[in-house]
């Protein structure tokens, strides 16, 4: 019984043997740019020093909603930080209903952590599948080609490369995966807490 991708004429064979590298690689600068964009993302997010933190407290206690703002500088970034500066503005300035917006604002606020980060999850999962599709590619071909000719090397070379470089990029992207995730979490409970010791303070 013949294997009908055991052929030098097969689709498998007829794949050239850098189509899954240099698949791989357009991956790779995909997963490259993510990273350094979040990289830059968040270590901009400079989280609010805690006698920073411990002054807004006492003005908004006072209801000087001004001074407040004020001791967030526009230095501090960190989603909590920007929340407060919101609440403080919609205050001052006597809006109604100002919980809805702060909460739009907060989910605004997570989404801008989490962009990108399932498309680095994704490349942190497929990237090794990748591998193993040259994996397997290679591994046809050099059976196609017949042991000890050039187009076995090559099939060989093909499944040992892509395998490598599939890992190679997957581990990273997984790493830094967490990373962010991580980093997002933090940044979710600082929100969190804030606003539950500052802005129940505007109610008054």
């Amino acid at each position: 019984m013949s294997f009908p991708f055991a052929k030098s004429d097969s689709i498998i064979s007829s794949v050239p043997p850098q189509t899954i590298p240099i698949l791989i690689i357009l991956v790779s600068i995909v997963g490259f740019t993510i990273i350094v964009e979040r990289l830059v993302y968040y270590w901009r997010l400079k989280s609010i020093p805690q006698d920073h933190f411990r002054r807004v407290r006492e003005l908004a206690r006072e209801g000087k909603w001004d001074d407040a703002r004020d001791v967030l500088s526009q230095e501090v970034q960190s989603p909590a930080a920007v929340l407060l500066r919101m609440a403080f503005d919609l205050k001052r300035r006597g809006v109604s209903f100002w919980e809805d917006d702060i909460r739009q604002e907060g989910f605004r606020q997570i989404f801008l952590m989490e962009r990108y980060l399932t498309g680095l999850g994704t490349i942190a999962t497929i990237a090794p599948l990748l591998g193993v599709l040259g994996t397997v590619i290679g591994i046809v071909r050099s059976f196609a080609e017949g042991a000890g000719t050039q187009g076995a090397e090559v099939g060989i070379s093909e499944a040992l490369i892509t395998t490598a470089m599939g890992l190679a990029i997957a581990i990273p992207a997984y790493i830094f995966y967490n990373i962010f995730s991580r980093m997002k979490e933090e940044k979710i409970t600082e929100m969190e807490n804030v606003t539950d010791l500052v802005l129940p303070h505007l109610n008054k």
